[in-house]
């Protein structure tokens, strides 16, 4: 992927090579912002309220640029996953699929959590959401199949890693330290 632009996720498949960031300087229905091929905003945020927008760079079969609004507590790493040529991206509460191939929005889903998210993750039965607050299992359709939260937030202060996911579990530090450890179905395997 040419540019000189830094990305906080890096994906990449035989189709597709897919760099996200977050555009700090992006401003609704502006004549300003950078030149993007497509600006996608699904849940319709206006110039006056909080938001943030994705830089997403796609090269490979089509090669393009994307801005995608969303929510203003998004985080860039860990923010998306690609498989095949659908690109599924997490904005906070928001989840955003796009086809590829056709540039289009193709499904979304709204989130039930507490609190601000980190990530999406993908297993093998769904996928996982790291949140400030709670983890999330949804399955394959984004259905939530189960939720967890401990003493306190999902934050080291000390250095630890707050969220680890492993091949077989999902290993967590709380703010004061507490250790968690969960399989895939939401049970606690230590604590």
């Amino acid at each position: 992927m040419k540019s000189d632009t830094y990305f906080d996720t890096m994906l990449e498949n035989e189709q597709y090579t897919v760099g996200i960031t977050i555009d700090d300087s992006y401003t609704v229905d502006s004549t300003d912002n950078r030149a993007y091929d497509y600006v996608m905003n699904p849940t319709c945020k206006r110039r006056g309220d909080m938001y943030k927008a994705l830089h997403i760079s796609v090269t490979g079969k089509n090669s393009y640029s994307i801005a995608l609004v969303g929510d203003y507590y998004t985080y860039g790493p860990n923010c998306a996953i690609l498989t095949d040529h659908i690109v599924t991206v997490l904005q906070n509460d928001h989840i955003t699929q796009i086809d590829l191939d056709t540039v289009q929005i193709i499904k979304e889903y709204e989130l039930d959590v507490l609190g601000t998210t980190f990530g999406i993750y993908r297993i093998p039965d769904g996928y996982i959401i790291y949140g400030e607050i709670e983890v999330v299992k949804l399955d394959n359709t984004f259905r939530e199949v189960w939720k967890f939260s401990g003493k306190d937030i999902f934050v080291s202060v000390n250095g630890k890693n707050a969220f680890e996911l492993t091949e077989n579990s999902i290993k967590l530090y709380d703010f004061e330290n507490n250790f968690y450890e969960l399989d895939f179905d939401g049970n606690a395997v230590s604590e």
